[in-house]
């Protein structure tokens, strides 16, 4: 049986998916600026991810970053918690803030940000509301990333149980219902190739306390994390 969820809640699992989305976006990491919890204005809110681009003409390869400009919020749910429909207004929010709380008047323009939001489940209320309430446009651009058009500022969900392994391997198994010991296997593999790698430890532990029985099932477990 899998961690239990009580268990599973006392995961950091914030600053795994910050080691994981840099993991991500490896390939093009030279040119991107990664902050984590940014902090907006002197009150206690702050964006879990900001992503600034270097220059921004770069053109991110990556699939969950082929949607960045040069400003970039993320939010991201563990696997434990939902998107809602306040969350999305709530990063909105956040997104029109970060673009105010500046010295210079427009020093952002609005074309420059792009929001995605990271759930581990398909958040079908928020669909919907998006569909019907706004009439934003929701397209499926490929398996787990969803486009949401009809705004200044675009817009994309990440439903990371859809993700393929192919593709999106680590943030895929960013969970606590690891379902495959031939994942856990995949995983340990790659690992293996980068254990000097200070984000694939992070991510690693966590995966690895999160799914504990499944690891355990796949030999040479222990040896590979050493």
């Amino acid at each position: 049986m899998e961690m239990q969820k009580e268990e599973a809640k006392m995961l950091q699992w914030h600053p795994a998916f910050f080691a994981e989305i840099q993991i991500e976006l490896q390939e093009d990491a030279e040119h991107l600026i990664f902050e984590n919890e940014h902090q907006l204005g002197t009150k206690p809110k702050e964006i879990d991810v900001l992503i600034i681009k270097k220059d921004k003409g770069r053109v991110i390869r990556k699939n969950i970053g082929r949607i960045f400009r040069q400003h970039n919020i993320v939010e991201y749910k563990s696997p434990l918690d939902y998107l809602s429909i306040d969350d999305f207004y709530k990063v909105y929010g956040y997104t029109c803030f970060y673009k105010s709380d500046t010295s210079q008047m427009d020093s952002i323009p609005i074309e420059e940000l792009t929001i995605t939001l990271v759930t581990g489940k398909y958040p079908r209320k928020l669909m919907h509301h998006l569909k019907t309430k706004l009439r934003y446009q929701v397209k499926k651009a490929e398996s787990g990333i969803y486009y949401v058009t009809g705004d200044k500022i675009p817009i994309q969900i990440i439903v990371t149980k859809e993700l393929t392994e192919a593709e999106n391997l680590w943030l895929k198994s960013l969970t606590n219902e690891l379902e495959q010991n031939e994942t856990a296997e995949k995983l340990l593999e790659e690992y293996s190739k980068n254990q000097a790698n200070a984000l694939y430890r992070s991510v690693m532990e966590l995966i690895v306390r999160a799914n504990k029985q499944k690891f355990e099932e796949v030999k040479g477990m222990c040896d590979a994390l050493r």
